[in-house]
């Protein structure tokens, strides 16, 4: 079978949409893995909070301050890129839904085409189209 432009096109946004979609998966299992860390943060943070044993020493105190400032900066870096993950979800979710209403009006397209040229066929079949070089008598 010939395959006409509008094929070729569905094709390329069958593709596209494929490829969206595994990025996609891909995303959803980084936000998953984003929320195990962002959980293991938040516990680490709350069992260093909670571990005072009457009097510390100076260096004692000066490891834990360091300590928890840094736990705070990775959740801190931890919700910036889930925030991230979560953008380029929905951006994936919506070029998606525009892939998906371009191959509608491809098809739409292709029915409009092939309605056009099943008139033609049917003209010619019933030889409403005269040859140029005919002569009339």
């Amino acid at each position: 079978m010939k395959k006409n432009k509008y094929d070729i096109f569905l094709t390329l946004k069958k593709l596209k949409k494929n490829k969206l979609l595994n990025n996609l998966s891909t995303l959803n299992d980084e936000k998953k893995r984003l929320d195990f860390v962002k959980e293991t943060l938040n516990e680490m943070l709350n069992q260093s909070a909670v571990e005072e044993s009457g009097e510390l020493s100076g260096s004692d105190l000066k490891f834990r301050a360091s300590f928890t400032s840094n736990l705070i900066n990775k959740l801190e870096v931890s919700k910036n890129r889930e925030n991230h993950v979560l953008d380029e979800i929905s951006h994936n979710l919506k070029e998606i839904v525009k892939i998906e209403k371009q191959k509608e009006k491809i098809n739409e397209k292709k029915k409009f085409i092939k309605i056009q040229e099943d008139k033609v066929k049917e003209l010619k079949k019933e030889n409403y189209f005269k040859p140029k070089n005919s002569v009339s008598l």
